[in-house]
């Protein structure tokens, strides 16, 4: 069991006005059996009411309306947060047996999923999680500014570069056409001084974490924010907004401590 301190803090910045803005934020730490908030506050720049809610994968959601016209929203949530990474939770869902949008394979990754299994004498999940992620390691390789939020397991899997958010839907994929439940985790890590991804995985009785990145169990220093079939259902930021055609600049800043 550990204490951690966390800090997460995004910028975004659009090149022009835009206004009825309505945004979704999931920023603000799970909280189930292995994790506890202990306090936890959340700023938001222009100021804006909020509505905070729970949607269907345990996540905590904030929501909010910007009427008027602006060039940016800030937030940032900080706090406090006890881990315990050996106390397991158990709030399994059938949806994480079955491929979603991000991880559907194409002929890429089910050539690559027949030659593992070939070769693979793993039976238990959490031996085929440690199989499937020293081998994805040795032909993927962690280079930024490859892919995007928008690349999906087999197009990264196609480039054999990516980032966590990679690494993460490609060994979803790979356990589930294994038949093995799994789901994406988003959150922060002591080793990692952005948003980190890793997953969860269903050994018949309770979940585990492992993070592929860096092929290690997850233990107490990593902090989710968010849970779900793949990055879609825990995007941190999510918005619709009316303006001039605005690209948008995100600069995040996060830390565990």
């Amino acid at each position: 069991m550990k204490k951690v301190k966390f800090n997460f803090q995004t910028k975004l910045t659009f090149d022009n006005n835009v206004y009825d803005h309505t945004f979704a934020l999931r920023c603000i730490p799970l909280e189930n059996e292995s994790q506890k908030i202990i306090f936890c506050e959340l700023d938001i720049l222009p100021f804006v009411s909020t509505q905070k809610t729970v949607d269907a994968f345990g996540n905590t959601v904030i929501s909010g309306y910007l009427k008027k016209e602006h060039r940016f929203l800030d937030f940032e949530v900080k706090g406090e947060a006890e881990i315990d990474s050996f106390t397991k939770t158990h709030d399994f869902m059938p949806c994480y047996r079955y491929q979603s949008d991000y991880t559907k394979p194409g002929d890429e990754l089910k050539i690559f999923y027949n030659m593992l299994m070939e070769q693979c004498d793993a039976k238990t999940p959490y031996e085929k999680t440690i199989y499937f992620s020293k081998k994805l390691s040795e032909c993927f390789s962690y280079v930024k500014n490859i892919t995007d939020t928008k690349t999906t397991a087999n197009e990264a899997f196609v480039l054999k570069k990516g980032v966590c958010q990679d690494f993460s839907h490609i060994m979803l994929s790979l356990l589930r056409m294994n038949g093995i439940p799994c789901r994406y985790k988003a959150g922060l890590a002591s080793c990692d001084g952005e948003t980190h991804s890793w997953i969860d995985v269903w050994d018949g009785e309770s979940w585990f974490g492992y993070d592929p990145t860096n092929n290690c169990d997850v233990n107490d220093s990593y902090l989710a924010l968010s849970q779900g079939r793949d990055f879609r259902d825990c995007a941190i930021d999510r918005g619709v907004m009316f303006g001039a055609y605005t690209r948008q600049l995100q600069l995040i800043s996060s830390g565990l401590v």
